[in-house]
């Protein structure tokens, strides 16, 4: 019995990180042990035989601009829910459609502990650092918008057909921010959930 428990150490790879340092202000390269998507797929349907559901929450595919986003939820056979998300960019990725999809995939996985400490992938500080925001507390740069987010946001206020001076006008009105950029996770959370409620139903 214990030859068919899913060991994740056999499959590990190693996925090249870049980090800003922030004493340096240089970029370094670091290596972290990577599970990929397929092998915790692998695992999760390994311990999970019956009763698991896969929905998709919420998908924007903007052909026009190459974007893609996946909200997935993930239940497994206890009746744990997590749910992943992702965004992918045609200039990235040839099959960005597809990247996006199993990003949010792996990202829900993970939540729910399948390669948790092996999922670099959810771990956006490479990009908070990069990341502009208003003033200098180290605090509000760690909570700040993520580039998926942003991307989410673009792509949702182009299919509702927003222009630029209405978004930063609604910013402005809701959260006294001058550009989505300065806004924090849980308020472009806000946003893209407000904006989805004004999308046309069916």
């Amino acid at each position: 019995m214990s030859n068919n428990v899913f060991n994740p150490e056999k499959h590990l790879t190693k996925l090249p990180l870049r980090r800003k340092n922030p004493k340096t202000g240089s970029w370094d390269t670091t290596f972290a042990d990577y599970l990929e998507v397929k092998w915790r797929m692998v695992w999760f349907r390994g311990e999970n035989l019956e009763g698991t559901h896969t929905t998709i929450k919420d998908k924007i595919i903007d052909i026009e601009s190459e974007f893609a986003y996946y909200e997935l939820e993930i239940t497994d056979s206890r009746g744990n829910i997590e749910i992943g998300v992702g965004s992918e960019k045609g200039s990235d990725f040839k099959d960005y459609i597809e990247k996006a999809y199993t990003k949010a995939y792996g990202r829900a996985l993970a939540a729910l502990g399948y390669g948790t400490q092996f999922s670099p992938d959810i771990d956006e500080s490479e990009r908070i650092v990069d990341s502009p925001v208003e003033g200098t507390n180290k605090d509000s740069e760690i909570d700040s918008i993520t580039e998926p987010q942003q991307r989410a946001i673009f792509a949702i206020s182009n299919l509702l057909g927003y222009k630029d001076d209405q978004m930063k006008d609604l910013i402005r009105n809701r959260y006294s921010k001058s550009d989505s950029k300065y806004l924090t996770k849980q308020e472009a959370s806000n946003l893209i959930d407000y904006l989805n409620s004004l999308k046309p139903k069916g």
